[in-house]
């Protein structure tokens, strides 16, 4: 650094600033006492090289030499970079010592503006400060101009390098950067750099306090604040009105207005008096949050304590009273105020102005204005414009017009603003809408262009009128001009288009909204989710709802009712009980549709009793049950789970309640009879309810009854309804015939089917839908082509069913390939398929083992954001461990995991298995150790069985036998069955006691053998000729109560039948079981009839063996 310094040094001195060396400069003592002023004065720079100089106190007329000398050197050509920074520090010092402090700020602002850093400037201002024995205030002002230009970053960096050379800030500079910190929000960083003034021995002052107090209160820690303030009087510092004020504020902002009471008469109390401006502060708040009359209060008590109140706390208070609507109570004030010959003024004059024409008194509003002139106040735009708005909102368009033509008169500045205000009063009524156009001409005559607001107000005009081409073509002017929409104008369309019920346009203008920054309101947000909700899109209102509280909205009762419909009628009642708490919790008031909603979706979630309760707690609602829609959504659930007597409860309810049934009341009766095979019940209510209901109601009943009798296999029976409907006048409708063919299409009657549908006039998508269902299924993939090709020729649009079916009669024609093609195209067209199609032709990959088409699938499954679940990935898994493909098997168990479906014991344990089974037995451990580590199993015993399976399957007998005697030393009790398997294994390998050893071991650890574990013993016992040992076995099996099975008694048949005579006892005592069974006739005594006897029931026992193997 030396070095550096001293190399500037001298390039100085060859360029005419100093002959001598940088040690002969810092000695002031040694300098030769010449003036040089004449010389400066007369621009002779060269002379300065031939002089001495001394360094004494600078007067402002040095500064401006100096300054003049630098504009001087930095013109002269071949300098340096370097050279030009070090002669700005020099002359910032020098206006430093002269105390030319705006200069220095100029200076020091501009360097940081041409891109110096505030290191090497720090380091060019160190660099020359010992030359001009200079002051450290030169470093106060260098952060000053950093934090005053925003760069609170750069300032701190200073302050962290004038610490390290040995200089302390004023707590002044600290106190602007306490304050940079505290404007930023960053507290944390506030309280440590006030820990590191402390450290530095840099003495705070009031002003820091004033500052942390600030800090303190903007996170909503008025306590906190409290004791900052104690511990600021503690420490010998007097709080001044600025601490109180602070406070103050805080305390208004929370709404703790008697607390701020209180701190007023604290201040009081000591010694530091409230002046008018803090008591102007504290009503300003509470008109602010519409408390005027809480305002008013506080001034009485402000005037009972001699504090005069002046313009601003009456034009404050009459402000106020006319936001809420008060505008007698305003006046009152008015005249308060002339009593105490406080003269009203501008302001007054245009808030009371402004507050009868809000109250709808015009004629008090223009006598407002005469007296405004009468008192010799010139009315301005504000006035005349508060007026002309008026006039414009109730319609009076002449008297509008005439307050235009004096306003130009007394020649004030007429903008957009009162042409929009006429533009709106002209667009109020449909009729008036051609006076736009001579408007329009008028502006451009004088020059005054339109604007987003004159804009949004045409816009809203020809919505308002139905004519969105001319709103669109509005809105194509205003991008012609260059005026961007704004909020309302983007509102104003997606509100529109939602009420014609084209949700994609007004998605495509919210994204647009959205994406270029602007903020929807809650209504604009609500209507997208009532018409998405209208039309099925309840999954895209849900993430729309997600979407508002992330930007900070709250919807509105409509917008819950909207999606709790919506969840409803799909049955999904757990997502709209949990709409309906947020809602509740929200302090969203449910109206008795929501209730019906609400009601449906929970009954349709198979939560009846839940259900039940919220309706009792409904009956303590106010008018919650008054009208007949709450009791039918209850009664249609309650009849479709077959709870009549419960429905007939509830009728008798309504009715005791005079709430009278209607034809949605016998409706849903009549589903749930049918529902629930009570047909005869469903036929004679039908024909009671007839009579109660008119011929559309008459319709939808019969339809109802059609239905359920089709959907209880009486398809004869529902064509007879169906024929009596129609002799009786009422013309089936789409919903009727669809019914039908519905009803005939899952019958596989497809003839009758198309009869139907040649005779139908009007068939809708769902018709469509019904017949490619039944020729899908049928296999008919040529019909299915040509259905497809009508509704598209028809000009309806596939929807997510038409699809699903198509690439059903592809499947199961076994064209997968191409249904998987036929998806893709319909993805492309904007159809994206559903999880049950996805799920579908995987699981038909997965059968044939074609496991890469079927992970391709899952991949587009997931990038189209439909969610996998349990099916599909249970699917994937029996493919890849079918394919032997353990390691995707592994990998997709963990994505599994990832996704939140967590796999259950049974698949680790197969996929354990089959590893040992084909030799990975170090993986099969390696994946039980992950298995109990992400704890999938609550036990090890599930994990190290399988391992032993796989083990026993592979031959291992050893390796099985090592890790089953492990878990025994463990403490592990293994499952019966893995003790079977292996006692299985050793009977397969001759090691019969082996395997009696490890029956015993198995019941010393408390694990009870069953029938299989026997079977599994006898078996080995006969097939290594222990007949006897295996007779015993069976005995004792009979003793623990067990019921010998098919095996058990065919494996001791045909071992007896082997050994001849021997053991003819033990084969009559055998019979006389299967007889007791009712599996063998009456016994004949003679041993050739019972050896005969033996051979005929083996041979039935095998042949039923075999029959039920073929069943399965």
């Amino acid at each position: 650094m030396r070095r550096q310094m001293s190399s500037r040094a001298r390039v100085f001195s060859q360029m005419g600033f100093s002959k001598h060396p940088y040690k002969v400069l810092t000695r002031p003592s040694e300098q030769v006492e010449k003036s040089i002023y004449t010389v400066l004065t007369l621009d002779r720079w060269g002379s300065l090289n031939h002089m001495g100089y001394k360094m004494a106190s600078l007067r402002p007329v040095h500064g401006k030499l100096a300054l003049k000398f630098l504009n001087w050197f930095i013109k002269q050509p071949g300098l340096e970079f370097t050279h030009i920074i070090l002669m700005y520090g020099i002359t910032t010092h020098i206006l430093v010592r002269a105390r030319m402090y705006d200069y220095v700020k100029s200076i020091l602002g501009h360097l940081s503006e041409l891109g110096v850093g505030p290191n090497f400037l720090f380091d060019a201002l160190m660099d020359t400060y010992p030359l001009c024995s200079s002051n450290p205030c030169v470093f106060d002002i260098f952060i000053r101009v950093y934090v005053r230009k925003g760069a609170l970053e750069d300032a701190l960096e200073i302050f962290h390098l004038m610490s390290c050379r040995g200089f302390k800030p004023s707590v002044y500079t600290c106190n602007m950067l306490l304050a940079a910190m505290g404007r930023r929000q960053q507290q944390n960083a506030v309280w440590l750099f006030v820990k590191e003034m402390l450290a530095k021995r840099i003495c705070p002052n009031v002003g820091t306090f004033n500052i942390l107090l600030r800090v303190v209160c903007a996170q909503g820690k008025v306590e906190r604040a409290n004791c900052l303030l104690a511990k600021m009087v503690e420490s010998g510092y007097k709080p001044d009105v600025v601490t109180y004020n602070t406070l103050l504020n805080w305390y208004c902002k929370k709404g703790r207005y008697k607390t701020a009471l209180e701190l007023i008469d604290c201040m009081n109390a000591k010694g530091v008096e409230a002046d008018v401006c803090t008591y102007n502060m504290f009503i300003d708040d509470l008109c602010r949050k519409n408390r005027s009359a809480k305002g008013y209060v506080v001034m009485r008590k402000m005037r009972k304590r001699s504090i005069v109140p002046n313009h601003i706390t009456y034009n404050t208070l009459i402000n106020g009273f006319v936001k809420e609507g008060k505008i007698d109570t305003a006046m009152k004030i008015l005249n308060e105020m002339l009593k105490l010959n406080l003269s009203p003024n501008c302001i007054t004059f245009n808030a009371l102005i402004d507050g009868q024409c809000r109250a709808g008194n015009l004629k008090e509003a223009q006598e407002m204005l005469t007296e405004m002139e009468t008192r010799g106040l010139q009315p301005n735009e504000v006035s005349y414009g508060a007026l002309l708005n008026g006039f414009c909102k109730h319609g009076i368009m002449g008297s509008a017009r005439d307050i235009l033509k004096k306003m130009k008169s007394r020649g004030l500045s007429i903008n957009q603003i009162p042409y929009t205000m006429l533009l709106e009063g002209i667009c109020r009524t449909t009729e008036s809408l051609g006076e736009v156009v001579p408007l329009l001409e008028d502006m451009f005559e004088k020059g005054i262009c339109l604007d987003v607001v004159a804009y949004s107000v045409l816009l809203n005009g020809f919505c308002k009128a139905g004519m969105l081409i001319t709103a669109m073509e509005v809105l194509c002017r205003m991008y012609r001009f260059g005026v961007f929409p704004n909020d309302v104008v983007y509102s104003t369309l997606i509100y529109n288009f939602c009420k014609q019920q084209d949700v994609l346009k007004a998605m495509r203008v919210y994204a647009m909204m959205h994406k270029t920054g602007h903020s929807p309101d809650v209504f604009i947000c609500n209507s997208l989710i009532s018409s998405l909700c209208t039309g099925g899109r309840v999954r895209e209102a849900e993430d729309f709802m997600r979407h508002m509280h992330k930007i900070g909205l709250v919807p509105d009762s409509v917008a819950f009712h909207s999606v709790i419909d919506c969840y409803g009628n799909v049955g999904e009642g757990l997502k709209a009980l949990s709409w309906f708490d947020k809602m509740a919790n929200l302090g969203r008031q449910p109206s008795v549709y929501t209730y019906a909603s609400l009601l449906k979706g929970i009954c349709r979630g198979g939560n009846l009793t839940e259900a039940l309760g919220l309706f009792n707690r409904l009956r303590g609602i106010c008018c919650a049950t008054d009208v007949v829609v709450v009791y039918n959504s209850l009664l249609a659930e309650i009849c479709k789970l077959g709870h009549f007597h419960m429905a007939l409860i509830l009728i008798d309810e309504m009715v005791q309640n005079n709430v009278l049934p209607d034809s949605h009341t016998y409706t849903s009766l009549l589903a749930g009879l049918c529902g629930n095979n009570k047909l005869v019940a469903a036929i004679l209510l039908l024909e009671r309810a007839l009579s109660r209901g008119d011929p559309s109601s008459n319709r939808v009943m019969y339809t109802c009854i059609v239905d359920g009798l089709f959907k209880s296999g009486l398809p004869k029976i529902a064509g007879y309804f169906f024929d009596e409907m129609i002799r009786k006048g009422l013309s089936p409708d789409t919903v009727a015939l669809n019914v039908v063919m519905d009803g005939y299409s899952k019958h596989g009657q497809m003839d009758k089917v198309s009869s139907f549908f040649s005779t139908m006039r009007e068939p809708s998508l769902t018709t469509y839908n019904i017949l490619l269902r039944g020729y899908s299924r049928q296999k008919n993939i040529s019909e299915c082509s040509k259905l497809y090709q009508s509704l598209r020729e028809k000009g309806f649009t596939p929807d997510k069913v038409t699809s699903h079916y198509m690439i059903l009669g592809l499947c199961e024609s076994k064209l997968l390939d191409i249904g998987v093609k036929f998806m893709i195209k319909m993805i492309l067209g904007g159809i994206v398929a559903d999880k049950f199609t996805f799920n579908m032709i995987i699981r038909k990959y997965c059968e044939r083992g074609e496991m890469k088409k079927a992970l391709g699938l899952l991949t587009l499954m997931t990038t189209l954001g439909v969610s996998p679940d349990g099916d599909t990935y249970n699917s994937i898994f029996k493919g890849l461990k079918r394919t032997l493909d353990f390691q995707n098997s592994h990998r997709l168990l963990h994505i599994m995991i990832e996704e939140g479906f967590a796999p259950i014991d049974r698949q680790y344990c197969n996929l354990i298995t089959s590893m040992c089974k084909v030799g990975d037995v170090k993986g099969a451990f390696k994946l039980k150790d992950e298995m109990e580590l992400i704890g999938i199993s609550s036990s090890r015993t599930i994990a190290e069985g399988a391992i032993i399976r796989g083990l026993v399957r592979r031959g291992k007998m050893e390796e099985a036998m090592l890790v089953l005697e492990c878990m025994l030393r463990m403490h592990l009790l293994p499952t019966v069955a893995t003790f079977t398997t292996v006692m299985h294994g050793l009977c397969k390998s001759g090691n019969l006691c082996e395997a009696l050893k490890l029956k015993t071991t198995m019941e010393l650890h408390g694990a009870k053998p069953d029938v299989i574990a026997y079977n599994v013993l006898i078996t080995g016992l006969c097939a290594g000729g222990d007949i006897d040992d295996a007779y015993h076995l069976y005995e004792e099996l009979k003793e623990r109560g067990m019921c010998p099975t098919i095996t058990t008694f065919t494996v001791l048949l045909n071992a007896f039948c082997s050994a001849g005579n021997d053991h003819l006892a033990k084969g009559e005592s055998l019979l006389n079981d299967l007889q007791e069974r009712g599996l063998a006739d009456e016994l004949h005594s003679n041993t050739q009839a019972l050896c005969e006897r033996l051979t005929i029931m083996k041979e039935k026992l095998n042949a039923l063996r075999k029959k039920k193997k073929k069943r399965r």
